[in-house]
């Protein structure tokens, strides 16, 4: 009897031993796991996904969209314009002439912003200014990245360059903005949009400043944009040509914005001049909400800059473009500028829809 209580006993305890275990088990397998490390979001998928999408403002094809982004600052940099007028900036050749360069100096106690697209006349050529830059203050003589845009001149006009009006429409800055450019890209650019919207400007020299200057191309852009208003506090605009986004450009604050806010209305609306005659096609904020969906996951990829700050080349998700920031930016992620496009070269015109074909029965 007392062997049999013994065995029961260790059976129990056995069985027991084995519960205990089996429990633990089920406890170490339904422990939670510790969690994936999430990737770092970027400056440009934290800056479009922080940026709302205002009312549009419409002209025929034209159609441009305020942006707002939280945390957007209010006072901004020099911009090229501001101090060329005040003689802060100084360019010139490069030696005897280089064309892919030229030199610059911020002569100024806070940093000018020179904008990609924007146009320097004088000197040897006009040029177009490559990639955007942030000069330093007090900066010294400095190379800047430019390409020409007046093909056929080569003789000195002028010792230093001045601001021209005007900047480059927003096709050229399409392709300023693309992971490669040559400057026969650049120079069929400047001769194919004279073709397209003012032919008396494709003779001569060949000076992309020609297309603005054309009487026709004057008044047409005057009309596209003299309805065009955007709120104060906005820091940036979204453009739509023939129902696709021709354009996103995002600023660190609203101040700059404003100052090259009538600069780029004018370059896109050059470009809407080759929708002319083409049915409206209707659109609203949503296409623009989807390209900075579309935005936040594309690649960046950090390049060299002659200026401060850091600045990076975007690729991917059917779209490029860049973006410059600065540490001491204050607002919208401590960003600068931002430009956006989709990967095409030229926006396609929708065309008229042909009368359908009837056909009769004999």
């Amino acid at each position: 009897m007392k062997r049999m209580l013994m065995l029961l006993s260790l059976l129990a305890s056995i069985l027991v031993a084995g519960l205990v275990a089996t429990i633990g088990w089920a406890e170490t397998d339904i422990m939670p796991r510790p969690p994936k490390p999430m990737p770092v979001e970027s400056d440009l998928a934290r800056l479009v996904r922080d940026t709302r999408v205002g009312d549009g403002y419409a002209y025929r094809q034209f159609i441009v969209y305020p942006l707002f982004t939280n945390g957007r600052g209010d006072h901004g940099v020099l911009t090229m314009d501001d101090a060329v007028t005040r003689e802060l900036l100084r360019v010139t050749e490069k030696g005897e002439g280089n064309v892919p360069e030229l030199l610059v100096e911020n002569r100024a106690d806070e940093p000018i912003f020179l904008l990609a697209g924007e146009i320097v006349k004088g000197g040897r050529q006009n040029r177009v200014i490559a990639q955007d830059v942030l000069l330093a203050p007090r900066s010294g003589p400095i190379s800047l990245g430019v390409f020409c845009v007046e093909q056929g001149r080569w003789v000195n006009q002028t010792d230093h360059f001045a601001a021209e009006s005007a900047m480059a429409h927003g096709y050229l800055r399409q392709k300023l903005n693309a992971p490669m450019t040559s400057q026969s890209e650049v120079w069929g650019e400047v001769s194919r949009k004279a073709a397209a919207v003012a032919p008396s400007a494709a003779t001569g020299s060949r000076y992309l400043g020609k297309v603005f200057e054309d009487k026709s191309v004057r008044l047409d852009v005057d009309e596209y944009t003299r309805s065009i208003t955007l709120p104060s506090d906005a820091n940036g605009m979204a453009v739509v040509i023939g129902g696709q986004v021709a354009g996103v450009e995002i600023f660190g604050d609203r101040d700059t914005f404003a100052k090259l806010q009538a600069k780029l209305l004018r370059s896109y609306a050059v470009d809407a001049l080759e929708c002319k005659g083409t049915e409206k096609v209707a659109t609203d904020r949503y296409l623009v909400e989807q390209f900075l969906r579309r935005a936040g996951s594309a690649r960046s990829e950090q390049k060299e800059t002659v200026g401060i700050g850091q600045f990076f080349k975007i690729d991917g998700a059917g779209l490029y473009g860049s973006l410059l920031r600065w540490h001491e930016q204050s607002g919208a992620h401590r960003v600068v500028h931002v430009s956006l496009f989709e990967q095409m070269a030229v926006m396609v015109p929708t065309p008229k829809p042909h009368p359908p074909i009837v056909l009769f029965d004999r």
